[in-house]
């Protein structure tokens, strides 16, 4: 069976084939550009990351409806809820600095990272968690959604390299030292997204 990952991301795409050839299950994965997505980004307006998910779960799903395609969909959205910040950055996370890159193009694209270390200034609890919903849709509208977590800790400073996911250079999962960038794949692969995704994969 084939299963649409509502993702332009070829890392999230390999990571989620990777899942599904470890749990044995007979799925291929296919990218918005295998069905000829042309709708652009989806707009995220949910309050919460599993409204987020759903939004696009069924943008997809009435692409897919207008060009005779099939076949599951699995959309996933992801947060970072700080909780001295009462939960921010949140459903805002992948746009955390985008009023502030808005008004000066100057500013670092990690602009975000600053913000927060800047809003943690001085704060003693620096507890966070990464959140991941993920939505497996049907042909038929039918969907059941599942959250993974990560808990950690919001470091005082960058540490290693600054790439994207740009909060994994501040982001100190749980029971470790270093921050999420610095962690080796195997590390990784029991993480708040892939949780997520194994937790509907065995639906």
């Amino acid at each position: 069976m084939k299963i649409i990952f509502g993702t332009t991301s070829q890392r999230k795409i390999e990571d989620l084939q990777s899942i599904i050839n470890e749990m044995n299950l007979e799925l291929e994965v296919l990218s918005m550009a295998d069905i000829g997505w042309d709708r652009g980004e989806i707009e995220e307006t949910g309050s919460t990351i599993k409204e987020n998910s759903l939004i696009k779960a069924n943008a997809i799903l009435s692409f897919c409806k207008e060009h005779n395609f099939e076949n599951p969909i699995i959309t996933d959205d992801t947060g970072l809820f700080v909780d001295a910040l009462n939960g921010e950055p949140g459903v805002y996370t992948s746009r955390y600095a985008d009023d502030e890159l808005l008004l000066n193009p100057n500013l670092p694209k990690y602009q975000c990272v600053i913000k927060l270390l800047n809003k943690l200034k001085g704060e003693k609890n620096r507890n966070a968690t990464y959140k991941c919903c993920v939505t497996i849709m049907m042909p038929n509208g039918k969907y059941h959604q599942e959250i993974g977590e990560s808990k950690g800790t919001i470091s005082e400073k960058i540490i290693g390299e600054l790439k994207k996911p740009y909060f994994y250079s501040v982001f100190m999962l749980e029971g470790t030292d270093v921050a999420f960038n610095c962690l080796k794949a195997k590390d990784l692969n029991n993480t708040y997204r892939y949780k997520a995704l194994r937790k509907s994969l065995r639906k």
